[in-house]
C-alpha cells in the first residue's frame, strides 16, 4: 500500500439562583420550566416599567458608554452602539496588535472579554472552551456577517487581515443562521452570540508591514503584510509563515504518547479587494480569499497531519436610495483534514490513514430601509449548502468512506429596530428549513436517509436611557439545531469502545433536535473621569441539548449525547477606564451556574454542564509612552469545570490563573519607515494546568522580534 505524503504544499509548504445540590432530587424539567416562566416574566415586567417611562423626543440618542462607536452585527447596517439593544463589544485594530495568543488561535484574542471561557488544546487543536457557559457551538463565528466554523477558522485564519472583531453577547438566531458544519461538535447556533471578524477595506495610505520572530520550542515566524488604495479601488494581502519544534502537550500517562518534538509548520497567504463604482460611488464589491496548510505530526513517526483550509467571501452593496440598501454576499468554505492512526510500542506501527473533507458554500440577500425619523427594517433571506464525509485507509486494505453526507438550510427573516429617542424596541421573526440527506453511516446503508426540520424563530430586545449616564437593555430569542453527522456517525465504529489505539468520537444515531431559548437583563454606566461599568445578567435553556462527554481517556474517546435539559445563568460585571490616550485598564467578573436535567439518568441529572466553569475573571492594562514603549499584561482566570455529564465518570480540571505579556519598544521613526522590538510571554506564571482528554498546558512560552513598518 501507498501511504500519504504528509509534507508541505507547493509554496514551500449566577446562577443569580440558588444552587441546587448535585445528589438532591428534584424534577428537572419541571425546574427548568418553572425557571423559564419566572425568567420571562421578569423580563415583561422589566418590559412594561420602560414602556410605562414618558416618550417624548424622536431623535436617536447617543449612548454615554460608547459615544463614537458604530457596530454593523446588530443590524446589518452600520449604526451607533448606543441605539442597538444587544451587549456588542467591539475589539479593536490596537487590541489585536497586542494580544498574545499561545495557541496562534482568534478564539484567545477574546479571552479578556465576559463570559469567555478558552479551551484551546494545543497549536494543533481547536478551542473547546465555553461561551456564558452553554458550550462552544452556542456561539457563532462569521466573517463579515458570513458564517464560518467557530472550531476550524479561528486557527486558519489570519488576524492581519481583520480590522475589528464584534462581539454580540446574547441571542443572534433571526438575522443570522447557524452553520451546518458537521465536524468537531457539530452544527453551530448563536443562541448566546456570535463573534463577527470584520475585514480591512478602505486606507488612506499606502504601508507594508516585515515583521520576524523566534521562541520558544525553536519557533520561527515570519509575517509580511502590504495595503494601497485610492478613490474607487483599495486591495491587502499578507503573508504567515511558522515552523516549530514545540513540545509534548499531553499529561505523562497521556494517550498521546509522544516520542518526539510534536514539530509543526503552519503557512497562510490572504488578500482582499474592495472596489467603489457607480455614481457618487454608491456601489461597492469587495472579495477576500485565505488559505491556510497546516501540516505536522503529534510527537509519533505515523501520528501525522495534513490539514488544508480554503475560505472565500464575496459581498456586493448598493444604496438604492438614501435610505434603502442593497447587500448580497455569498462564500465557500473548504475544509481537508487528514490523519494517521498508529499503535504505540517501542517501534510506532501505522493502522490506518484517515480524512475528514467538508465544504460548505453561505450565501445571503438583504435589504436595509430607513424610515421615519430613525427607525430600521432589515429583511432577507439566507442559504448553506454543505457536503461532509470522513474516509478510512487501513494498512494493506483499501480507503473507505465511514460517514457522507449532504444538507442544505434556507431561511427568510425579518427585523424592525424602532428609535423613539431614548428608547429603541427591537423585533424579529425568521423561518428556517434544513434538510438533511445521509448517504452513508458509520459504513453502512442509514436507517432515515433523509431528515427535514422546519422551524420559526423570533428574537426581541429594548434599550432605554435613563438619561445620558445610565441605558438598561433586555433580549431575548430561541434557536434550533439539528444533531450534526459526526455526533450521530462518529469517527468510530460501535464495537471500538475502550479498544487501545482507537482514538476518535463514538457514535450515537438516536441524537433528538435541540431547541434553546436565551435571556438577558443588563445596564450600562457612566461613572465619570471615563469610567464606565457594564452589567448583564442572562438565562439560556436547551432542551434535549446535545453535549460531547470524554467515554474514555485512554483510547482517547468522546460521544455526542441528550443531555435532557440544560440550563445556564450567570451575571457579568466590568469596569473600563481610559485614563489618558496612554493608560487605559478594564476588569471583569463573570459567574456561572450550569445544570442538567435528566430524569432519565440519576448520572446525568443535576450535573454541571462539560467544559464550563463557575467562575471567569480578567484584568489588565494597556500603556503607550511618547518615547515609542507599550506594555500590556493581561490575568485571566478560569474557574473549575468538569470533562463529562456523567457524576460518576467525570474528571475535575482547573485552570486557575494566566498572565500574558506584551511589550514593544519603537526604535526609529521616519516618514518613511519605523522599527519596533516586540516580545511576547504567554503564560508568565508558567501554569502547567492538565485539561481534558489528557492534554496539558505546555507552561511558559517567550518569543521577541522586531517589526518594520514602510509608510
Amino acid at each position: 500500500m501507498k501511504h500519504s505524503n504528509f509534507s508541505k504544499p507547493d509554496l514551500f509548504k449566577g446562577e443569580f439562583l440558588n444552587r441546587i445540590p448535585a445528589n438532591q432530587n428534584y424534577c428537572g424539567r419541571c425546574y427548568a420550566k418553572e425557571l423559564s416562566f419566572i425568567v420571562l416574566k421578569g423580563t415583561f415586567l422589566f418590559l412594561f416599567f420602560l414602556l410605562s417611562l414618558p416618550v417624548i423626543s424622536q431623535e436617536m440618542v447617543s449612548d454615554s458608554v460608547a459615544l463614537k462607536e458604530v457596530v454593523v452585527t446588530g443590524s446589518k447596517r452600520y449604526r451607533s452602539a448606543g441605539n442597538v439593544t444587544q451587549k456588542i463589544d467591539v475589539l479593536k485594530t490596537r487590541d489585536l496588535e497586542n494580544a498574545v495568543s499561545g495557541n496562534n488561535n482568534i478564539a484567545e484574542v477574546l479571552r479578556g472579554k465576559p463570559g469567555v471561557s478558552v479551551s484551546a488544546l494545543s497549536r494543533n487543536d481547536a478551542n473547546w472552551g465555553t461561551y456564558a457557559g452553554i458550550g462552544p457551538k452556542y456561539s457563532t463565528y462569521m466573517l463579515n456577517g458570513l458564517p464560518v466554523d467557530a472550531f476550524i477558522d479561528p486557527m486558519a485564519l489570519d488576524l492581519m487581515a481583520v480590522e475589528r472583531i464584534e462581539i454580540q453577547r446574547g441571542p443572534a438566531s433571526v438575522l443570522y443562521p447557524g452553520y451546518l458544519s458537521q465536524d468537531f461538535a457539530g452544527n453551530q447556533s448563536p443562541l448566546a452570540g456570535t463573534v463577527n471578524l470584520i475585514l480591512k477595506e478602505n486606507f488612506e495610505d499606502e504601508k507594508a508591514v516585515f515583521k520576524s520572530s523566534y521562541g520558544s520550542y525553536n519557533t520561527f515566524n515570519t509575517q509580511t503584510y502590504y495595503q494601497n488604495g485610492n478613490d474607487n479601488l483599495n486591495y491587502f494581502g499578507g503573508v504567515n509563515y511558522e515552523k516549530s519544534d514545540y513540545t509534548n502537550y499531553g499529561t505523562s500517562d497521556s494517550w498521546l504518547n509522544m516520542q518526539k518534538d510534536p514539530e509543526y509548520e503552519k503557512f497562510k497567504i490572504f488578500g482582499g479587494a474592495n472596489f467603489l463604482f457607480g455614481e457618487n460611488d454608491d456601489h461597492q464589491l469587495s472579495v477576500f480569499i485565505n488559505k491556510t496548510w497546516h501540516n505536522g505530526d503529534a510527537g509519533r513517526v505515523y501520528r501525522g497531519f495534513a490539514h488544508e483550509y480554503t475560505t472565500v467571501n464575496i459581498a456586493q452593496s448598493s444604496k438604492l436610495s438614501e435610505n434603502f440598501t442593497f447587500n448580497a454576499s455569498a462564500g465557500m468554505r473548504l475544509y481537508d483534514r487528514s490523519w494517521q492512526e498508529s499503535n504505540f510500542n517501542m517501534v510506532d506501527s501505522l493502522v490506518s490513514e484517515n480524512g475528514a473533507n467538508q465544504r460548505i458554500l453561505p450565501f445571503d440577500v438583504n435589504f436595509t430601509l430607513g424610515h421615519g425619523e430613525a427607525h430600521l427594517l432589515t429583511f432577507g433571506a439566507d442559504y448553506q449548502n454543505a457536503s461532509y464525509n470522513t474516509t478510512s485507509n487501513p494498512v494493506n486494505g483499501y480507503e473507505q468512506y465511514g460517514n457522507k453526507f449532504r444538507a442544505t438550510q434556507a431561511g427568510v427573516y425579518l427585523q424592525e429596530e424602532l428609535n423613539f429617542g431614548d428608547l429603541t424596541l427591537r423585533g424579529g421573526l425568521r423561518y428556517n428549513s434544513l434538510n438533511t440527506q445521509i448517504d452513508l453511516f458509520a459504513g453502512s446503508n442509514p436507517g432515515e436517509p433523509e431528515i427535514a426540520y422546519h422551524r420559526f424563530l423570533w428574537s426581541a430586545g429594548l434599550k432605554y436611557h435613563l438619561s445620558t449616564a445610565v441605558s438598561l437593555f433586555a433580549n431575548g430569542g430561541n434557536s434550533f439545531m439539528a444533531p450534526g453527522l459526526k455526533s450521530m456517525g462518529g469517527t468510530l465504529d460501535p464495537e471500538d469502545r475502550n479498544e487501545p489505539g482507537k482514538h476518535g468520537q463514538l457514535p450515537n444515531p438516536d441524537l433528538d433536535p435541540e431547541l434553546g431559548r436565551a435571556f438577558d437583563l443588563g445596564g450600562n454606566v457612566s461613572i465619570g473621569n471615563n469610567l464606565f461599568l457594564d452589567l448583564r445578567a442572562f438565562y439560556i435553556s436547551v432542551d434535549d441539548a446535545i453535549i460531547d462527554i470524554r467515554v474514555s481517556e485512554n483510547p482517547s474517546q468522546s460521544q455526542s449525547i441528550n443531555a435532557g435539559g440544560t440550563r445556564s445563568s450567570g451575571f457579568e460585571l466590568e469596569f473600563r477606564q481610559e485614563l489618558s490616550p496612554g493608560f487605559s485598564w478594564f476588569a471583569n467578573a463573570t459567574s456561572m451556574e450550569t445544570r442538567i436535567s435528566n430524569d432519565r439518568d440519576d448520572d446525568q441529572d443535576g450535573a454541571s454542564v462539560p467544559f464550563a466553569p463557575e467562575l471567569v475573571g480578567n484584568a489588565g492594562i494597556l500603556l503607550t509612552t511618547d518615547f515609542g514603549l507599550t506594555l500590556r499584561p493581561v490575568l485571566n482566570y478560569t474557574g473549575a469545570y468538569y470533562d463529562s455529564s456523567s457524576k460518576s465518570g467525570r474528571n475535575e480540571f482547573e485552570p486557575g490563573v494566566v498572565i500574558n505579556f506584551f511589550g514593544s519598544q519603537r526604535l526609529a521613526e521616519e516618514k518613511a519607515y519605523a522599527i519596533d522590538l516586540f516580545t511576547e510571554v504567554y503564560n508568565l506564571t508558567d501554569n502547567r494546568f492538565e485539561m481534558p482528554w489528557q492534554f496539558k498546558n505546555t507552561g511558559i512560552a517567550i518569543s521577541g522580534g522586531f517589526k518594520v513598518t514602510f509608510n
